[in-house]
Parts: C-alpha cells; structure tokens; sequence
C-alpha cells in the first residue's frame, strides 16, 4: 500500500490541508494494522476492512444477536468497540454474512468517516469495486477497447493510452457538462453514440478552440449545445 500512496502523492501532490478530504477505500488485503497507522499518521481519511480474518471472527461471534442490524438478506452489521489504537479516532463495524454454501462469514470495517451514517459507510464501501467494474465495462463499449487491436505492442499501448485519457475526460466533464440535462444517466456507450457522434465543425485560431458547430436538424444538438456552454463557462474560470 505505501508505494501505492506513495505514488500518487507524486502524481496529485496534495498540500496538507486536502489530505483530510481524501478518503482511501482499501480491501482487506490492504488492511494491517502498521498500514492502517501508517495512513492515518499522513491525515487521510479511511473506508477500509481489518487484515486480521481471526480477530473479525473472534469479534464478531461476540456480538449479541440483538446488536446486530440486517442491512440486505443474509447480511448484517453491528457497532464494535475498536480494539487497536491507531493515533487518531477510528470506528470499527462488525460486518456478518451467510455465504451462498451457507457458511457464515465475518469481517471488520473500519472508518474515520464519523459524519456518515452506517448505511451511507457500507454504500460507500461497497460502490468501491462496483464503479471500477462499471467503468471497464463501459470503456470496453462505448471506448471500443476490446474492438481494436494494435499488432504492434507499443501501438497497442498508445492506444490504451488514449483510451484512458478519453474516459479520465469523458468522467472529469461529467458535473460541469451533463449535470441537470436529460444526458445525465447516459453511460459510455450511449453518450459517445448518441451526443458526441452529433456532426458538427470546431474552429480553431491560433491552435485555441473558438467555435464549435452542430446539425441543427439533428434533435439531441440544442440540449448538447447548452451543454457545451456549461463546460466552456467553466474552463473560462
């Protein structure tokens, strides 16, 4: 995990003041106590689960049944006392599930986020995985990754390249552009198809862009022209 840190502290170099705004979603592999301590002495935020499957088995068998709080069939959550000392305030969910063999399951979450709730803590958590599966999927879709091969290997990596800088674009311009339009929900796929095949002409003076043209016959062009005009206000700022 430390490298990983490491890493994008070289990459986003977060002053001081916006460590505490940036919340690190780990999994239990992720999750040792000298890890955990170490994370939190570099004042970020935690959503992780504990490393130690003994101790999350040893806690949660003693949870009384009462404390325990069905969250979805066959899966509950209970408020622990948190049993290791990590420098800064840190709360422990004892989380217990029933596999689909029947088997019953244990693990330990633990949060600094102590303004959210405990169903807003496991949506969180759980969205972690979920949004990367999602992103693939779309990207493979809309992106066209799996459709395109290179036979070269660096031709082939330039162009995975460039299939994350269009999708780090298409996500970043999400709020600005899209938010409160009728394209809000699109995924991947149907935003490239559907709002972004629109034809149209850009023009440029000077190597900026100054004009950019739609069909006007073509029905989706007014919405995505005011779009448009969201994301060009706010690069201007």
């Amino acid at each position: 995990m430390r490298p990983l840190v490491e890493l994008s502290e070289g990459l986003l170099s977060p002053k001081p003041h916006q460590r505490p705004k940036i919340v690190w979603r780990l999994d239990g592999g992720f999750g040792s106590d000298d890890a955990l301590k170490w994370l939190l002495a570099r004042h970020y935020q935690l959503l992780g689960k504990g490393y130690s499957s003994s101790r999350a088995r040893k806690v949660g068998r003693e949870v009384s049944d009462n404390e325990w709080r069905l969250v979805r069939p066959n899966k509950w959550v209970a408020l622990v006392p948190t049993q290791v000392r990590y420098g800064r305030c840190v709360r422990t969910l004892a989380l217990h599930w029933i596999t689909e063999k029947g088997r019953p399951r244990y693990a330990l979450l633990l949060h600094t986020l102590l303004d959210k709730t405990i169903p807003q803590l496991l949506k969180l958590y759980d969205a972690r995985g979920g949004t990367i599966e999602s992103d693939l999927h779309q990207d493979k879709l809309g992106l066209q990754l799996t459709r395109r091969r290179k036979q070269q290997w660096s031709a082939q990596e330039a162009w995975i390249i460039l299939t994350d800088i269009a999708h780090n674009l298409l996500v970043w311009s999400h709020d600005w552009m899209l938010s409160g339009s009728s394209f809000e929900s699109y995924g991947m796929l149907r935003l490239i198809e559907d709002v972004l095949s629109i034809p149209g002409g850009l023009e440029f003076k000077g190597g900026i862009l100054r004009k950019v043209s739609l069909q006007r016959t073509h029905p989706l062009a007014p919405e995505t022209l005011s779009c448009l005009e969201r994301l060009f206000k706010e690069l201007c700022h």
